[in-house]
């Protein structure tokens, strides 16, 4: 196992022992919920090489926690629900595109609150493990997983249709996306939307799952607002716009500056600017000497970009997903001229989603406060690279 996949296998599960390990907790509220899912694999490519596939299948063992605690996200969640996916994946096309095994972190949580039986939302974020990949002699038709290991994450929305008791019976629908983030090419990733069978067993007859009560989110608590200094190193592999050479991994290096508006403990909407530099891009101006670019290679290979993003707060854990614009990246402009939707949104628009770890219980609302995080940034839907970060917080108000 490479040295990223490790650290990345160490993060997940420091992430869920500390979403675990709240002192709150009872003992009593645990579940497991067996789930099959069916869906298809989308091909993200007009060639027509793209492998056949028939309907994805995939078996899922869920074993979590209720969160009984009385912070303010767990009163805001309603009680969110956290814990581990276990799966396996048939892809529909064994051969080339052979078997899944993932392992998933997860948070789930109350949306529609008025409803009688409300909806569930349930994120996943973690790393899969495939049985067959690409290789140019062997398998060159599966371009769409580029090495064994992946990022996996899911995205689901469910339903309850049968309570009682501690059983509940849900339907569920939602996205499956896997991809290396640009470490390993080629990376044109699995992305399958999927439908879902679910029934939870909980260790106790009245779980908080069923309780008629709402929270009342009328008390809110003072804001509060926050400065951010973030280092990233990030892993970007040279596709074929890059240089003329593929399968090379060079570093990507970044500077985040932002602040942030705490509400409620939980959601810390946030603004910044964050400075990358691409060695990738300057060793192709400078061996190739580009016309445009060779002027100044340092500043031609870097990128300027403005963002907003939302980190949802959970103790010691947080998810952090932004949406960001390009101010500056002549290099990605230059070898990327063409001028559809979907490249020009690639060339405007990058989205980043992971998760961050900190030191100190943010609900303590610290002064100071370190963290480290892993992500996956892309050019809008396209992945860019893989990124580890360090980052340090600092708090303005009292």
């Amino acid at each position: 196992m490479s040295r990223k996949v490790k650290l990345i296998v160490f993060l997940l599960f420091s992430f869920s022992s500390y979403c675990f390990s709240q002192d709150t907790i009872r003992d009593n509220s645990h579940f497991i919920e067996p789930e099959f899912m069916i869906g298809k694999v989308i091909p993200m490519s007009n060639d027509f090489s793209f492998p056949s596939t028939g309907a994805q299948k995939t078996i899922a063992l869920n074993y979590g926690f209720t969160n009984n605690d009385t912070t303010k996200w767990g009163k805001y969640y309603n009680h969110a629900e956290s814990g581990f996916m276990f799966l396996y994946s048939n892809l529909g096309n064994n051969q080339v595109l052979g078997h899944q095994y993932s392992i998933l972190p997860f948070v789930s949580f109350r949306v529609f609150n008025k409803l009688k039986s409300p909806f569930r939302v349930k994120l996943g974020a973690g790393v899969s493990y495939f049985t067959t990949y690409f290789d140019s002699i062997g398998n060159p038709q599966n371009e769409i997983i580029g090495q064994q290991f992946t990022w996996d994450v899911k995205a689901f929305l469910y339903k309850s249709i049968y309570k009682k008791g501690g059983f509940n019976l849900k339907l569920g629908i939602g996205l499956s996306h896997e991809s290396n983030g640009h470490t390993k090419l080629p990376n044109l990733g699995v992305n399958s939307p999927m439908a879902s069978i679910t029934g939870q067993f909980y260790n106790q007859k009245e779980d908080n799952y069923f309780h008629p009560n709402r929270i009342k989110r009328q008390n809110v608590s003072p804001k509060n607002y926050y400065i951010t200094l973030e280092e990233g190193f990030g892993l970007h592999e040279q596709d074929e716009t890059e240089g003329p050479e593929m399968g090379i991994l060079k570093p990507v290096y970044s500077t985040d500056l932002s602040a942030a508006i705490l509400f409620n403990k939980h959601l810390k909407l946030r603004a910044g600017f964050v400075y990358r530099y691409y060695q990738i891009f300057y060793d192709h101006i400078i061996k190739t000497e580009t016309e445009g670019l060779i002027d100044n290679p340092h500043w031609s290979a870097s990128n300027v970009n403005f963002y907003i993003g939302n980190e949802f707060l959970m103790g010691h854990l947080s998810i952090d997903v932004l949406l960001g614009v390009n101010l500056h990246k002549p290099f990605y402009q230059k070898f990327n001229p063409e001028n559809g939707l979907g490249i020009t949104l690639q060339k405007l628009l990058l989205t980043r989603i992971g998760m961050n770890l900190y030191l100190i219980n943010t609900h303590k609302l610290p002064k100071h406060n370190l963290f480290v995080g892993a992500h996956i940034k892309a050019n809008m839907a396209k992945a860019d690279f893989t990124e580890f970060t360090l980052g340090y917080t600092f708090k303005l108000n009292k």
